[in-house]
């Protein structure tokens, strides 16, 4: 290869590099990086982490959604889990007083910020 060549190919090989750390550090979808702890700051549409004790917990009257108030050290907290995302599967995994882990996204229902549970497996106990 002649010289020009060679420097054409470095670069190329350059501008590449750099788009790889751009994507990497700009457009990868990391789920992690935007979860943050609940606070009484959370505005809705946060996908929010919780750890906390239940003081609550029951189905609403009408679909078999499930209710909780979690107690997580500046407050209590109402946690929803939507039949479809697994209640009943909370309900039998979780008891009143166990520490548990909930990731979610704040919402707000009837003027009040509660964590909408998108799924069963978003509810560990500790």
């Amino acid at each position: 290869m002649e010289k020009e060549e060679k420097i054409v190919v470095i670069i190329l090989c350059m501008a590449l590099f750099s788009l790889a750390i751009a994507y990497t550090f700009f457009y990868s979808d990391n789920s992690e990086s935007s979860t943050m702890s609940y606070s009484s700051s959370s505005v809705p549409g946060d996908e929010v982490e919780l750890e906390g004790d239940i003081l609550t917990k029951g189905f609403t009257y009408s679909g078999d959604h499930l209710l909780m108030d979690v107690d997580y050290g500046s407050g209590v907290v109402k946690v929803f889990v939507p039949s479809g995302s697994g209640s009943k599967d909370v309900d039998s995994m979780v008891k009143v007083n166990d520490r548990v882990l909930i990731f979610g996204m704040v919402s707000e229902y009837e003027g009040e910020l509660e964590i909408v549970v998108d799924n069963s497996g978003d509810v560990t106990v500790l």
